[in-house]
């Protein structure tokens, strides 16, 4: 009997274009996905350091019975001073690091003496990853010029304080709960724990070095230098450019910011974390930074 054997036949030139152009078309199908699965744990995770940075506000608020303040030192004396190591500045992260379980890098740091001194640079080199949002993507260390000619590894955070609403009250009046030499209670915030911001992430890569408390505060509304507040009409939030000192200070980009898509995560004052759009109204946004301003502006408007 006469046997047959099948051959092997190959591809044809449409087949392997048929089968490239799925493999392409299912690629971008789930690229998307995850990415954004990635970016939704870089969320979760950002969350939880805001609130472990909470938890370590309400201890050290326990211990001391006043929340740390922004910087230890008035902000007029900041590191763009003539000689900026005779100032204390001390930020707020740096003051709540023992409440994070950061006790050797507290250790390191020499509270008698500036915290730009040449006795703390170990620990101002130190990148905390408590103090980093995973989707930031900036360098790790300061690149600004008055930074960098008393070291080159100033190591950046990415959450700062909400000091007041206009850059005017920021440096004169702070009507926000975290600022310059604050010693703000909890009583103090008589718009309610849950109606009162704390923190918020920051993109900016320069001016927010850990350590220091010069530019450890920021306002709620954008600079603007023609007004009589040095305040404009807008958010702050992901707003650019944040702080263009003209040389009389840290140029800042960014001031409220993050890389989330659409708005940042803030830290309110009884512990909870929120993520506010940036595309929140101002008089909302300034209503949950002051402390006391009697707005009726509460956390259900957003």
């Amino acid at each position: 009997m006469r046997q047959f054997r099948l051959g092997r036949r190959g591809f044809t030139l449409v087949e392997l274009l048929v089968s490239i152009a799925i493999i392409g078309l299912l690629i971008a199908i789930l690229l998307p996905a995850v990415q954004y699965a990635r970016e939704a744990a870089r969320l979760a995770s950002c969350r939880n350091h805001l609130r472990q940075i909470g938890l370590a506000f309400h201890e050290y608020e326990g211990q001391r019975h006043v929340y740390p303040s922004s910087s230890t030192t008035f902000i007029e004396n900041g590191v763009w001073s003539p000689s900026p190591e005779s100032y204390h500045l001390h930020s707020w992260a740096s003051l709540i690091l023992p409440h994070l379980e950061q006790g050797n890098l507290q250790s390191l740091i020499n509270y008698n003496v500036s915290a730009l001194a040449s006795a703390n640079r170990q620990a101002a080199a130190t990148i905390v990853p408590v103090y980093r949002c995973p989707s930031y993507v900036g360098p790790d260390y300061s690149q600004e010029s008055r930074y960098v000619q008393l070291a080159p590894t100033f190591a950046i955070r990415n959450y700062v304080a909400l000091g007041a609403t206009t850059i005017n009250k920021l440096w004169q009046e702070p009507d926000g709960a975290i600022y310059w030499q604050s010693e703000t209670r909890p009583g103090d915030l008589v718009d309610g724990l849950s109606n009162t911001f704390l923190l918020a992430e920051t993109r900016e890569p320069n001016a927010a070095v850990w350590i220091d408390g010069s530019a450890a505060a920021v306002s709620s509304l954008n600079y603007d230098p023609d007004s009589a507040t040095f305040s404009g009409a807008a958010v702050s939030l992901n707003y650019q450019p944040y702080y263009p000192s003209g040389g009389q200070g840290i140029d800042s980009d960014w001031g409220p910011s993050s890389m989330h898509p659409g708005g940042a995560l803030h830290l309110l004052a009884d512990g909870s974390v929120r993520f506010i759009k940036d595309s929140i109204a101002p008089n909302v946004y300034t209503a949950l930074t002051t402390r006391a301003g009697g707005e009726g502006q509460g956390a259900e408007a957003f």
